[in-house]
């Protein structure tokens, strides 16, 4: 019976140092644990930061595409009545042009119709009687 105590107290013991051995794996186990729900926290707060960055990003380029779109409507816009006042302005120029050119022709006309009026002119006078005294004089 005293064999049967001792091993009851061998067992007793190995099991309490099997439960002090149990307890420290756990004590270990449940720091562990918390450090690993720390990190799983950290990172979940991380990602949500990156998540509303990225949510922040995409409105921003949204309204950058807007604002684009705009601009190059008005560019076009500006560019469409740029381009309308450059037309008048040829136009313009293409008139005054023609209209110089008629006029270059029509005092071309002129001089030639001048210059045979004087021709004439010069010739009905030296027909007169005293026009070469004139000259001479």
């Amino acid at each position: 019976m005293l064999e049967e105590l001792d091993l009851l107290a061998k067992r007793i013991k190995t099991l309490v140092l099997r439960l002090q051995t149990l307890s420290v794996e756990s004590t270990d186990l449940r720091r562990q644990l918390q450090t690993v729900t720390a990190e799983r926290d950290e990172l979940a707060k991380n990602l949500q930061a990156e998540r509303a960055q990225q949510v922040e990003l995409k409105e921003s380029l949204g309204s950058a595409q807007t604002a684009v779109q705009q601009t190059k409507a008005r560019a076009q816009q500006e560019q469409a009545a740029l381009q309308g006042t450059l037309d008048l302005f040829k136009q313009e120029n293409e008139s005054m042009q023609s209209s110089l050119r008629t006029r270059e022709d029509e005092v071309r006309r002129l001089r030639e119709v001048n210059q045979q009026a004087r021709q004439r002119i010069d010739g009905v006078l030296d027909k007169l009687p005293g026009a070469l005294s004139q000259e001479a004089g």
